[in-house]
Protein backbone atom coordinates (compact mmCIF):
# COMPACT_ATOMS: atom_id res chain seq x y z
CA UNK A 1 0.00 0.00 0.00
CA UNK A 2 1.16 3.55 -0.96
CA UNK A 3 1.69 5.93 1.65
CA UNK A 4 2.31 9.89 1.78
CA UNK A 5 4.88 11.15 4.23
CA UNK A 6 5.24 15.10 5.34
CA UNK A 7 9.10 14.68 6.70
CA UNK A 8 11.47 17.34 8.01
CA UNK A 9 14.90 17.16 7.76
CA UNK A 10 15.79 19.47 11.01
CA UNK A 11 19.73 19.60 10.33
CA UNK A 12 20.98 23.61 10.15
CA UNK A 13 24.23 22.00 7.96
CA UNK A 14 22.12 20.72 5.05
CA UNK A 15 22.53 22.30 1.82
CA UNK A 16 20.55 26.05 1.33
CA UNK A 17 19.74 26.43 5.22
CA UNK A 18 21.68 29.42 5.69
CA UNK A 19 20.59 31.07 2.92
CA UNK A 20 16.68 30.18 3.14
CA UNK A 21 17.39 31.83 6.98
CA UNK A 22 18.50 35.23 5.74
CA UNK A 23 15.40 35.83 3.09
CA UNK A 24 12.81 37.73 4.45
CA UNK A 25 10.55 34.69 3.94
CA UNK A 26 12.53 31.97 4.91
CA UNK A 27 11.83 29.57 2.49
CA UNK A 28 13.40 28.00 -0.68
CA UNK A 29 11.41 25.85 -2.94
CA UNK A 30 13.15 22.84 -4.54
CA UNK A 31 11.38 21.53 -8.18
CA UNK A 32 13.56 18.80 -8.96
CA UNK A 33 17.41 17.62 -8.35
CA UNK A 34 19.72 15.82 -10.61
CA UNK A 35 22.84 13.82 -10.06
CA UNK A 36 25.99 15.28 -12.30
CA UNK A 37 28.56 12.59 -13.39
CA UNK A 38 31.01 14.71 -11.31
CA UNK A 39 29.28 13.98 -7.92
CA UNK A 40 27.74 17.72 -7.88
CA UNK A 41 23.81 17.44 -7.88
CA UNK A 42 21.79 20.48 -10.10
CA UNK A 43 18.88 21.78 -8.18
CA UNK A 44 16.22 23.78 -9.57
CA UNK A 45 15.34 26.33 -6.49
CA UNK A 46 12.88 29.27 -6.83
CA UNK A 47 12.28 32.05 -4.30
CA UNK A 48 9.12 34.70 -3.98
CA UNK A 49 9.74 38.74 -5.04
CA UNK A 50 9.95 39.60 -1.46
CA UNK A 51 13.16 37.42 -1.39
CA UNK A 52 14.56 37.46 -4.76
CA UNK A 53 17.29 40.28 -3.69
CA UNK A 54 18.60 38.90 -0.64
CA UNK A 55 18.64 35.47 -2.31
CA UNK A 56 20.79 36.71 -5.49
CA UNK A 57 23.38 39.05 -2.76
CA UNK A 58 23.77 36.13 -0.70
CA UNK A 59 24.62 33.09 -3.25
CA UNK A 60 28.34 34.27 -3.40
CA UNK A 61 28.61 33.67 0.34
CA UNK A 62 27.04 30.23 0.31
CA UNK A 63 30.29 27.28 0.53
CA UNK A 64 28.07 24.61 -1.24
CA UNK A 65 27.27 26.20 -4.12
CA UNK A 66 29.57 25.92 -7.26
CA UNK A 67 27.39 27.45 -9.59
CA UNK A 68 24.02 29.59 -10.46
CA UNK A 69 22.06 30.22 -13.54
CA UNK A 70 18.98 32.56 -13.19
CA UNK A 71 16.59 30.72 -15.25
CA UNK A 72 13.80 33.49 -15.17
CA UNK A 73 10.61 34.58 -12.87
CA UNK A 74 7.32 32.91 -13.42
CA UNK A 75 3.99 33.01 -12.04
CA UNK A 76 5.49 30.77 -9.05
CA UNK A 77 8.22 33.39 -8.22
CA UNK A 78 12.29 33.80 -9.20
CA UNK A 79 13.85 30.36 -10.29
CA UNK A 80 17.34 29.30 -10.61
CA UNK A 81 19.51 26.08 -11.36
CA UNK A 82 22.30 25.79 -8.75
CA UNK A 83 24.98 23.55 -8.58
CA UNK A 84 26.05 21.92 -4.75
CA UNK A 85 28.87 20.26 -3.94
CA UNK A 86 27.78 16.19 -3.56
CA UNK A 87 29.51 16.30 -0.17
CA UNK A 88 26.36 16.96 2.03
CA UNK A 89 25.33 13.53 3.87
CA UNK A 90 21.37 14.83 2.60
CA UNK A 91 22.67 13.11 -1.08
CA UNK A 92 24.29 10.30 0.21
CA UNK A 93 21.43 9.50 2.56
CA UNK A 94 18.90 10.38 -0.30
CA UNK A 95 20.20 8.16 -2.95
CA UNK A 96 17.23 6.49 -4.78
CA UNK A 97 18.80 3.25 -5.28
CA UNK A 98 18.40 2.72 -1.82
CA UNK A 99 14.45 2.99 -1.44
CA UNK A 100 11.03 3.46 -3.58
CA UNK A 101 10.22 7.15 -2.75
CA UNK A 102 9.09 9.23 -4.85
CA UNK A 103 9.68 13.73 -4.12
CA UNK A 104 6.19 15.60 -4.12
CA UNK A 105 7.17 18.80 -2.87
CA UNK A 106 10.09 20.08 -0.94
CA UNK A 107 11.33 23.33 0.35
CA UNK A 108 14.47 24.53 1.92
CA UNK A 109 13.63 26.40 5.63
CA UNK A 110 15.52 27.80 8.49
CA UNK A 111 15.22 24.55 9.90
CA UNK A 112 16.18 22.14 7.28
CA UNK A 113 14.28 20.71 4.61
CA UNK A 114 10.84 19.72 4.16
CA UNK A 115 9.67 17.03 2.27
CA UNK A 116 6.73 15.63 0.99
CA UNK A 117 7.12 11.94 -0.84
CA UNK A 118 5.32 9.48 -1.73
CA UNK A 119 6.79 5.53 -0.70
CA UNK A 120 5.59 2.03 -2.56
CA UNK A 121 4.82 1.02 1.30
CA UNK A 122 6.20 1.23 4.62
CA UNK A 123 9.23 -0.47 4.67
CA UNK A 124 10.23 1.99 1.80
CA UNK A 125 10.09 4.41 3.88
CA UNK A 126 11.41 2.89 6.98
CA UNK A 127 14.45 2.30 4.91
CA UNK A 128 14.80 6.27 3.95
CA UNK A 129 14.37 7.25 8.06
CA UNK A 130 17.56 4.60 9.03
CA UNK A 131 19.44 6.02 5.76
CA UNK A 132 18.67 9.76 7.53
CA UNK A 133 19.63 8.25 10.52
CA UNK A 134 23.19 6.49 9.83
CA UNK A 135 24.34 9.84 8.15
CA UNK A 136 23.17 11.62 11.19
CA UNK A 137 20.27 14.09 10.15
CA UNK A 138 17.39 14.38 12.58
CA UNK A 139 14.33 13.00 10.82
CA UNK A 140 11.07 13.89 11.41
CA UNK A 141 7.65 12.90 10.47
CA UNK A 142 5.24 15.44 10.48
CA UNK A 143 2.29 13.89 8.55
CA UNK A 144 1.29 10.38 7.18
CA UNK A 145 -1.43 9.14 4.94
CA UNK A 146 -2.51 6.32 2.90
CA UNK A 147 -4.09 8.44 -0.01
CA UNK A 148 -1.41 9.56 -2.56
CA UNK A 149 -4.38 11.60 -4.15
CA UNK A 150 -5.20 13.18 -0.86
CA UNK A 151 -2.18 13.48 1.11
CA UNK A 152 -2.72 16.63 3.23
CA UNK A 153 -5.59 14.02 4.58
CA UNK A 154 -4.42 12.59 7.75
CA UNK A 155 -4.77 8.53 7.44
CA UNK A 156 -5.90 7.14 11.43
CA UNK A 157 -6.32 3.57 10.11
CA UNK A 158 -9.05 3.02 12.24
CA UNK A 159 -7.14 4.28 15.21
CA UNK A 160 -9.39 6.05 17.81
CA UNK A 161 -8.43 9.35 19.05
CA UNK A 162 -6.36 8.23 22.33
CA UNK A 163 -4.87 5.52 20.52
CA UNK A 164 -3.47 8.29 17.29
CA UNK A 165 -2.33 10.59 20.15
CA UNK A 166 -0.45 7.89 21.96
CA UNK A 167 1.00 6.38 18.44
CA UNK A 168 1.89 9.80 17.91
CA UNK A 169 4.10 10.68 21.11
CA UNK A 170 5.56 7.45 21.17
CA UNK A 171 7.11 7.61 17.76
CA UNK A 172 8.05 11.62 18.40
CA UNK A 173 9.31 10.63 21.68
CA UNK A 174 11.46 7.72 20.64
CA UNK A 175 9.92 4.82 22.13
CA UNK A 176 10.92 2.95 18.75
CA UNK A 177 13.99 3.91 18.45
CA UNK A 178 16.90 1.77 19.50
CA UNK A 179 17.65 1.64 22.24
CA UNK A 180 14.59 3.36 23.33
CA UNK A 181 14.63 6.97 23.99
CA UNK A 182 11.50 7.28 25.98
CA UNK A 183 10.11 4.65 28.70
CA UNK A 184 6.53 3.59 29.37
CA UNK A 185 7.01 5.92 32.54
CA UNK A 186 7.95 8.48 30.58
CA UNK A 187 4.76 8.28 27.63
CA UNK A 188 2.56 7.09 30.60
CA UNK A 189 3.48 10.62 32.32
CA UNK A 190 2.94 12.47 29.28
CA UNK A 191 -0.41 10.88 28.32
CA UNK A 192 -1.00 11.48 31.75
CA UNK A 193 -2.09 8.29 32.74
CA UNK A 194 -0.36 5.15 34.42
CA UNK A 195 2.05 3.28 33.18
CA UNK A 196 0.07 -0.25 32.41
CA UNK A 197 -2.81 1.97 31.19
CA UNK A 198 -0.32 3.37 28.93
CA UNK A 199 1.30 -0.10 28.12
CA UNK A 200 -1.95 -1.08 27.36
CA UNK A 201 -3.23 1.58 24.97
CA UNK A 202 0.21 1.27 23.01
CA UNK A 203 -0.65 -2.56 22.68
CA UNK A 204 -4.13 -1.99 21.38
CA UNK A 205 -3.12 0.69 18.89
CA UNK A 206 -0.27 -1.29 17.59
CA UNK A 207 -2.72 -3.96 16.66
CA UNK A 208 -5.31 -2.15 15.21
CA UNK A 209 -2.55 -0.43 13.20
CA UNK A 210 -1.04 -3.76 11.84
CA UNK A 211 -4.15 -5.37 11.68
CA UNK A 212 -5.44 -2.27 8.77
CA UNK A 213 -1.82 -2.64 7.37
CA UNK A 214 -1.13 -6.23 7.26
CA UNK A 215 -4.36 -8.11 8.03
CA UNK A 216 -6.39 -10.28 5.71
CA UNK A 217 -7.99 -7.50 4.01
CA UNK A 218 -5.00 -5.65 2.89
CA UNK A 219 -3.78 -8.58 1.95
CA UNK A 220 -6.16 -9.78 -0.57
CA UNK A 221 -6.22 -6.30 -1.77
CA UNK A 222 -3.32 -6.71 -2.99
CA UNK A 223 -3.37 -10.08 -4.43
CA UNK A 224 -6.14 -8.43 -6.25
CA UNK A 225 -3.93 -5.74 -7.72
Amino acid sequence: MAIVAEILLADPTLPLVDLARALPSPEISVANTVPLEDGTHLVTVSVDDESRAVFERELDAQPELTDVAPIGQTADGWFYQVTIDGASDLFASHNPSEFEGVLLEAAVTGEGLRELKVFSNYEAFSTLRDRCEVHGIPFELLNIASDPENPGERDRFGLTEKQYRALSIAFAGGYYDSPRGMSTQELAAELDITAPSASDLIRRAEQQLISQTLGPEQYLNELTV
